[in-house]
């Protein structure tokens, strides 16, 4: 096998979590953004093909990790309800982006280390 001419890729996930339970990753933080834009958790949830449920729980467990809602949801009537993410929320949001940003620079330098 050539090994000259391979070039190598580092990836990673990151996720936040308190003590040991997943706060925020990927999917979450999706669903969040999605939620907070949408202004429902229901709307968010089949745009993104998820069950009410399914989403719903992940909100849930989002807020019990976190000890602070990250979203909150109103029910509402004819309407339906609202969903709004709270300053906690967007706080522990912008630290994800942020150091999102961060460890893509990361993996983007191990890359190159390793195609040197």
């Amino acid at each position: 096998m050539d090994t000259e001419n391979i070039t190598y890729t580092v990836r990673g996930r990151i996720w936040i979590e308190i003590h040991h339970k997943t706060l925020l990753g990927e999917g979450k933080v999706h669903l969040l953004k999605k939620t907070s834009e949408l202004g429902s958790l229901r709307k968010a949830a089949k745009e993104m093909n998820l069950s009410y449920r399914k989403a719903w729980y992940s909100l849930n467990q989002m807020n019990k990790a976190a000890g602070t809602p990250l979203i909150v949801l109103k029910r509402g009537g004819r309407q339906g309800g609202i969903a709004q993410i709270t300053p906690f929320g967007k706080e522990i949001l912008g630290k994800f982006e942020k150091t999102e940003e961060e460890f893509i620079v990361f993996l983007d330098a191990q890359t190159r280390c390793l195609n040197l």
